[in-house]
C-alpha cells in the first residue's frame, strides 16, 4: 500500500504541475494569441474552449492522484481491484473541478489579458485601460444552447462619459447618445452558468439610422467568481440607468477616444 499511495502522489504532483504550466502559458499568451494587431477574440473563444477541457482534465488528474494517495489504501482494503481505487478519486475530482469551474471563473486574468493587450496596441493610454469596465457583448436573441465555445461575441471595455456611452471592444466600437439607448432591460438566463450567481444581465436596445433596434446583451469580464460578476454587473445597471436619466453616477472615468485597431 506504501508503494500504491507513493506512485499516487508521483502522478498527482507531475499532473498538477503541468497543469499550472498549462494554464500560466495560456494566461501569458493570450490563449495562444502571439499578435494584438488583428481582432483575436473570435479564434480565442475556440482555443479557450478546448484550454478548459485540458486544464480541467489536467488538474482532475493531479488531484485525483493526489486524493488517490489517501483514500487508494482504504479502497484496497475495502477490496477494490487497484485499478478502481485508482480510477474512483480522479473521476471524482475531475467532477469536482468541473462544478467549482460554474463559481469560479479561472480564465478571469486571461480575459484582462486580451482586452487590456487590444487597447494597447491600439495606442491607448495606460488610463483609460484602467479606467474601463470590463465587458463582452453577446445577442440575446441567439441564445446559449447553440455556442461553441465562449458565449461573448465580443470581449472589450465600456466608458461612461457625461455624454456618451462607449464601448471599444476586439471586433466592434461604438458611441451611445442617451437617446439611441432606448431601453435597458434585466434578464436571467436560466440555461447559462450565470444562474448560479443569480444574475440578472444587462442587456441594451439600442436605436440604428435605420428605425431598427438592436439588443446587446452585456456580459461582465474579469472577475474571479460568479458572485464577483454579480456584484459588477449590478453596478453597471445602477450607473447606465443613472447616467441615462441625467442623474450623477459613481462611474465617472474622464472622457475617451474611440481609438482605431
Amino acid at each position: 500500500m506504501a508503494a500504491y499511495a507513493i506512485h499516487s502522489l508521483k502522478c498527482g504532483g507531475f499532473f498538477l504541475g503541468l497543469g499550472l504550466l498549462f494554464y500560466l502559458t495560456a494566461i501569458i499568451t493570450g490563449c495562444f494569441s502571439f499578435s494584438f494587431k488583428r481582432p483575436i477574440w473570435k479564434m480565442a473563444r475556440v482555443k479557450l474552449w478546448l484550454a478548459n477541457i485540458v486544464l480541467i482534465g489536467l488538474l482532475g488528474l493531479g488531484l485525483g492522484f493526489l486524493c488517490g494517495a489517501l483514500l487508494g489504501p482504504g479502497l484496497l482494503w475495502l477490496g477494490l481491484n487497484p485499478r478502481t481505487a485508482l480510477l474512483v478519486p480522479v473521476l471524482l475530482m475531475i467532477v469536482v473541478v468541473q462544478i467549482a469551474s460554474s463559481w469560479v471563473v479561472i480564465w478571469a486574468p486571461l480575459e484582462k489579458r486580451i482586452i487590456r493587450k487590444r487597447f494597447r496596441t491600439a495606442g491607448v493610454s495606460r488610463a483609460e485601460v484602467y479606467s474601463a469596465m470590463l465587458v463582452g457583448l453577446s445577442n440575446p436573441g441567439s441564445g446559449f444552447a447553440r455556442r461553441f465555445g465562449a458565449v461573448e461575441e465580443d470581449l472589450g471595455g465600456l466608458w461612461l462619459t457625461p455624454e456618451l456611452l462607449i464601448y471599444r471592444g476586439d471586433g466592434e466600437q461604438f458611441g451611445l447618445t442617451r437617446e439611441q439607448l432606448v431601453q435597458m432591460e434585466r434578464r436571467a438566463e436560466r440555461r447559462s452558468a450565470s444562474v448560479i450567481g443569480n444574475m440578472a444581465h444587462v442587456i441594451l436596445h439600442i436605436l440604428l439610422p435605420d428605425g431598427s433596434v438592436r439588443p446587446i446583451r452585456l456580459h461582465m469580464a474579469g472577475h474571479w467568481t460568479m458572485g464577483g460578476k454579480r456584484a459588477a454587473m449590478e453596478a453597471l445597471a445602477g450607473a447606465i440607468a443613472q447616467w441615462h436619466a441625467r442623474k450623477p453616477f459613481v462611474y465617472t472615468p474622464k472622457p475617451v477616444r474611440l481609438p482605431k485597431f
